[in-house]
């Protein structure tokens, strides 16, 4: 789950509801905003679902708390062959919030991941996200 800024809640509210209905498996939020003091949206939610364990991962970007500004995709970049070998292994991958920019931002820096980790070329790695889609393991609700 990719939720920058306010796109983060209907991340928290997917949580919330796997946990009423007792779903498992495995999830991971990249979350990213500019400042933590001030910007991390559902901060005491999602680590309660990650010291409860209901959420595996989570990892955020702040790119005004340092000097090199640090997005979500720096961060997907980050842990590019763990988050390829979730892919390869079926897991799902949504998008939600700004439509201008981040979730552009996002789906290149996928593709590129897919590629480079996947071993693909670029024809090769668009085709894979594109029936990541097509199955809807791929779904971004931007705005």
């Amino acid at each position: 789950m990719v939720g920058p800024g306010t796109g983060v809640a209907p991340f928290v509210g997917f949580l919330e509801d796997r946990l009423a209905r007792g779903r498992t498996g495995r999830n991971w939020l990249f979350f990213g905003e500019q400042r933590e003091a001030t910007d991390f949206h559902h901060r005491e939610e999602l680590e309660a679902h990650l010291a409860s364990g209901h959420l595996d991962r989570l990892d955020t970007a702040f790119s005004h708390d340092r000097r090199n500004k640090v997005y979500v995709q720096d961060r997907m970049r980050e842990h590019g062959s763990v988050l390829w070998s979730w892919l390869r292994d079926g897991a799902h991958f949504h998008v939600c919030g700004d439509a201008a920019r981040m979730a552009a931002d996002v789906d290149r820096t996928l593709r590129e991941l897919v590629a480079r980790h996947g071993g693909m070329g670029d024809e090769e790695a668009a085709a894979y996200v594109e029936r990541m889609a097509a199955d809807r393991r791929y779904v971004r609700d931007v705005y």
